[in-house]
């Protein structure tokens, strides 16, 4: 085959919630602007399928990855995850360039380099993309907007909404909180469940984040928080965990608020509760989010550069079975 522009191994490629796999398919995307970019999954050695602008590559069961046959290994070779399974797989196929988002165990190789995505010098960014329609009409399953939204770290049927969404609905008597978790939003008022809405679509969801008063992220997503970014992109405020990485650079930079406690939770909601606070954080929050997270032209010409720099030089191999 011909040589890509970039090889990607996507351990998550497959998995559709996975934030990782969200980042790896924006890089993706952007790298095939500079030539064919072959995606190496888990599946059977030899299967290929085609998956959008991509040609996914089987690369054997998890536990026993291994090096498709005729995919070449003199190019640019991207990580979502780089387990010690993978990287195994990369030092037995010689790959001479291995650029990664994540690896719990650290770099195996000193030759290897990890992206960074939110902190740093120069973090790369990817392209989060939003619907500004979503700004045009709320929710069609609520009549109301201005609540508090809580994005849930649990799943599953609960008689109580989680403890945080609790404390903002008995401080905050006369504010509507919406809980989004398993793809249901629930609105409560005074510890009263007032109803459910299911959220079908990412579009239901960019609308619930349009038209909220602040959104609280439980769970912010430990690579780039992609719904926090959503909703910045959408002019609205985030509200995080403490120590929760990238959820909270972005919510120091732009206004938001963190907290480790009830307390502190209480004090930055009703922080952007009142204006001109809350405009000001909105303000900031979309000019920070699109600076970064909106210019999907500005990722094309940073991963070109970043695929340039990183390139080796052509070789001959025969290739690893």
């Amino acid at each position: 085959m011909n040589r890509p522009g970039a090889v990607v191994v996507g351990c998550r490629w497959l998995e559709r919630q996975s934030e990782l796999a969200f980042v790896a398919r924006s890089i993706a995307g952007a790298a095939t602007r500079w030539g064919p970019v072959v995606v190496l999954v888990p599946g059977d050695p030899g299967h290929r399928e085609a998956d959008g602008a991509f040609d996914l590559r089987g690369m054997g069961p998890v536990g026993a990855w291994q090096w498709p046959d005729g995919v070449p290994r003199d190019t640019t070779v991207i990580v979502d995850d780089l387990t010690p399974e993978v990287a195994s797989m990369l030092s037995r196929a010689g790959a001479p360039s291995v650029l990664f988002l994540s690896a719990a165990e650290g770099n195996p190789d000193a030759a290897w380099h990890k992206l960074s995505l939110v902190e740093g010098d120069d973090p790369l960014g990817v392209h989060v993309p939003v619907n500004p329609l979503a700004e045009r009409h709320r929710h069609h399953g609520f009549g109301f907007t201005d609540y508090l939204l809580v994005l849930s770290d649990r799943s599953g049927a609960h008689a109580e909404p989680p403890a945080a969404a609790a404390w903002l609905s008995a401080a905050f008597g006369d504010i509507d909180v919406v809980v989004v978790v398993d793809a249901v939003a629930w609105a409560w008022k005074g510890r009263a469940l007032r109803g459910k809405v299911t959220v079908d679509t990412r579009m239901d969801l960019w609308r619930l984040l349009a038209h909220a008063n602040s959104c609280v992220d439980l769970a912010p997503g430990a690579h780039i928080a992609r719904e926090c970014v959503e909703a910045m992109r959408l002019g609205t405020p985030i509200i995080v965990p403490a120590g929760s990485g990238p959820a909270e650079v972005h919510a120091r930079a732009t206004g938001g608020a963190t907290f480790s406690d009830e307390a502190e939770l209480l004090r930055g909601a009703a922080a952007l509760l009142a204006e001109p606070r809350r405009a000001d954080a909105a303000v900031s929050a979309r000019r920070y989010a699109d600076e970064r997270y909106g210019d999907p032209v500005g990722l094309v010409g940073r991963v070109g550069t970043l695929l340039e720099q990183d390139r080796p030089p052509p070789r001959d191999a025969p290739a690893i079975h």
